[in-house]
């Protein structure tokens, strides 16, 4: 994968109110977490948007808008207001392009169960695993074919085929299982159909 470039500016101000300031202005406070001490900087909503559009695994190229090495980072963890879902603030992590770096993928499942056809469901365990890999080596999402799944079978982390990367996950973790149709309860037997009560030890005439 590419890097992408993202222009940051550093930033002196802390607390709630810079903060608010800075989105009023079309910008987000973010944190660079590397080797050395975190590094507060802000960066622009719309171009951040735009490199997100990447996948949540791209790698950034670190603009400071002067010359020295290239620095890169990758997205550690996004914060988001709990009911609106607007970007609040961002957490980034330096990394070295020689060094590998572990970050959860998503799972993609392809082809058709063949359970499915039995009146089965995809019931999902996990949506993700964790993977090791080069920064630009780290995929944007990992498949697992299903269409060999019957119902009450399962596939499990073993089952991904992954080349060029390290799936750190346990092999045994089931990522999928394929349960039976959901069956409604029949309703309750009819009075005439169930064994009449014994009274007395006595079974009556029919």
């Amino acid at each position: 994968m590419d890097t992408i470039k993202l222009s940051v500016l550093e930033r002196t101000e802390k607390g709630n109110g810079p903060a608010r300031r800075l989105r009023v202005a079309g910008r987000i406070p973010a944190v660079i977490y590397g080797k050395s001490e975190a590094m507060p900087v802000s960066v622009d909503l719309e171009s951040f948007r735009e490199v997100m559009h990447h996948g949540h695994n791209v790698v950034i190229q670190l603009d400071f808008g002067r010359k020295g090495a290239a620095r890169y980072a990758v997205v550690k963890e996004l914060q988001k207001h709990p009911v609106r879902r607007n970007l609040l603030h961002i957490d980034l992590q330096e990394v070295d392009l020689k060094v590998e770096i572990e970050s959860p993928v998503a799972i993609e499942i392809v082809g058709e169960a063949a359970g499915l056809k039995d009146g089965g469901i995809v019931d999902w365990e996990h949506r993700e695993v964790i993977v090791r890999a080069l920064p630009n080596e780290m995929p944007g999402s990992i498949q697992l074919d299903i269409t060999e799944l019957m119902v009450g079978h399962h596939l499990s982390v073993g089952d991904i085929k992954a080349p060029g990367v390290t799936i750190v996950d346990d092999p045994e973790t089931i990522i999928v299982t394929m349960v039976p149709p959901k069956v409604q309860e029949e309703e309750a037997v009819a009075a005439e159909e169930v064994e009449p009560e014994l009274v007395g030890g006595t079974k009556p005439e029919e």
